[in-house]
């Protein structure tokens, strides 16, 4: 559930109170066959996401909520002080630095080459629950849109995940390709600008 600016004086409710924190660095890949998706754990999780950074990354668990009558604007205040206090501070994982480690990660796990960041595309908080654990997950998500690399058509045929092609030619995302769901989050290409902008940002 992404937490909207309606949202943000609303109390959460108790038995969605997050017993963890953590953050994803996602990097949208276009191609003129559609933005690249992958099935990253298909024996457990079956969803389609971009790409996203798995190392080096900001997470707490577990993590105990002291006052249970918490508003989400509250919540995310207290997330942004310890994410900017442990991560960005003490760490050194400045926005820059995050860029850089999502894309030597990619880089790595793809066996590719030149990779570039255009243009940032969102950055929102989302509390995901897990039927595995039975617990909730406050996530902090930053997503990038790559403007660069050297060889596209060995991404499309890399062997590391399952990978499917999103068609972002029809103004309506599809929510689920061959049977699979599309990760929550790409719902923010539901706004025609980001949308947009994900479009111009075609590798070749």
């Amino acid at each position: 559930m992404i937490i909207t600016k309606d949202m943000l004086n609303k109390k959460v409710p108790k038995e969605m109170l997050p017993s963890s924190f953590d953050s994803a660095t996602d990097l949208y890949t276009n191609t003129k066959d559609g933005l690249i998706l992958y099935n990253i754990k298909p024996d457990t999780w079956n969803i389609l996401y971009p790409f996203f950074q798995q190392e080096n990354k900001f997470m707490i668990n577990p993590y105990k909520i002291e006052n249970p009558d918490i508003t989400y604007r509250e919540l995310i205040d207290l997330y942004e002080d310890i994410y900017n206090r442990e991560y960005v501070s003490k760490r050194g994982f400045n926005e820059d630095k995050r860029k850089r480690v999502l894309v030597e990660e990619f880089n790595k796990v793809f066996n590719v080459n030149g990779t570039k960041i255009g243009e940032k595309l969102d950055s929102h908080y989302e509390l995901k629950y897990s039927k595995s654990k039975n617990v909730y997950t406050l996530y902090y998500l930053e997503s990038y849109i790559a403007s660069d690399i050297e060889d596209v058509n060995k991404l499309l045929g890399q062997k590391v995940y399952s990978q499917e092609l999103l068609n972002l030619n029809d103004d309506s995302i599809m929510k689920e390709i061959n049977g699979i769901k599309v990760v929550d989050s790409l719902s923010l290409l539901d706004d025609a600008d980001k949308l947009r902008i994900v479009r111009k940002n075609i590798l070749d």
